[in-house]
């Protein structure tokens, strides 16, 4: 039955990690499969299980920053990903992250809404469907079809929260096609920098994005996988596969064209932080309303509550 329009669902964002995922989820390209199997489209119950287990997912792989075997030279996703692990914040990785945490990533406490996700879909949508024109450029080919697709799965969601929730199917924010705008253009002009928003932008919805998917999912949909966060077979082998076929694309390339790629990893991570504040920035303003989590004075958020964030961290302070 459908629910009145009238009558938003609210869903709470409870852990500290989780919400510094949902404001930089494109740091999360870092996030590494832990040892359970990732989703699969054909096991959804089993996969639905997996994705709430405590341990099925890990903000990282444990240890050092990655290394090749023979302590040779790194492969360039191996590069990448020691990049994207210095631009992380404590909250985000403890071992590794670099950066300073703010008052909006040591937020423990949120509320969003149904309407505001069927916005982030809509606006996902508009950023992978032009992944998937870019791609078609000369020079980019060995990047279609490797199985991440999103745009059609993507599809049916707003088609079901349209349907289920009676819900008016939101258009896409100007953050949404200024980014997918920009991805079409470098595909052209500068493909290093393209592939860095590539790999960063798809790794990073198989993993902190699908622990922000859990929380819908579990309080609107009883669980319910949807489509975003199903692959045709095991999502840990065809990352494997997407990261060789960059690392063999980036063997032709000069180490100032990587450099240039890497450089473009701070910039992967603002764009698309910039789609997550319409659930993020909204979600801000309630738990300051609601919640009374937040101080505010104007519009600034000033103080905020005690939270395990601060616990975690303690330890950590010099």
């Amino acid at each position: 039955a459908k629910q009145p329009a009238s009558q938003p669902v609210m869903y709470r964002l409870v852990s500290p990690m989780l919400a510094a995922a949902l404001l930089l989820l494109g740091s999360a390209t870092a996030f590494q499969p832990g040892a359970s199997v990732m989703p699969h489209r054909h096991s959804a119950a089993a996969a639905a299980c997996s994705l709430r287990a405590p341990l099925a997912l890990r903000m990282m792989q444990g240890g050092p920053p990655a290394v090749e075997a023979d302590a040779g030279p790194l492969l360039f996703t191996a590069e990448m990903r020691n990049k994207a692990m210095s631009l992380h914040t404590f909250s985000q990785a403890p071992k590794q992250g670099k950066q300073r945490d703010t008052r909006n990533t040591q937020m423990a406490d949120w509320e969003t809404t149904k309407e505001d996700f069927l916005q982030f879909l809509v606006d996902n949508k508009v950023v992978y469907e032009a992944f998937e024109e870019a791609v078609q450029t000369p020079g980019l080919t060995a990047f279609q079809k490797t199985g991440l697709e999103r745009v059609s799965p993507l599809e049916q969601d707003i088609e079901m929260f349209k349907n289920k929730f009676d819900l008016k199917v939101p258009n896409h924010s100007r953050e949404a096609q200024n980014y997918a705008d920009f991805l079409v253009s470098q595909a052209k002009a500068n493909q290093p920098v393209f592939v860095c928003h590539f790999y960063n932008y798809y790794f990073a919805h198989t993993a902190g994005g699908r622990m922000i998917g859990q929380k819908v999912m579990d309080q609107l949909l009883g669980g319910e996988l949807i489509e975003f966060y199903k692959w045709d077979g095991d999502v840990k082998e065809i990352l494997g596969e997407v990261k060789t076929r960059i690392d063999t694309v980036a063997d032709g390339w000069s180490r100032q064209e990587k450099d240039a790629s890497l450089d473009a990893t701070p910039d992967t991570f603002q764009k698309s932080g910039l789609l997550l504040r319409t659930l993020v920035g909204k979600a801000k303003d309630r738990a300051a309303r609601m919640n009374n989590k937040v101080q505010k004075q104007g519009e600034i958020i000033i103080s905020m509550s005690p939270t395990t964030y601060t616990q975690l961290k303690k330890p950590w302070d010099v």
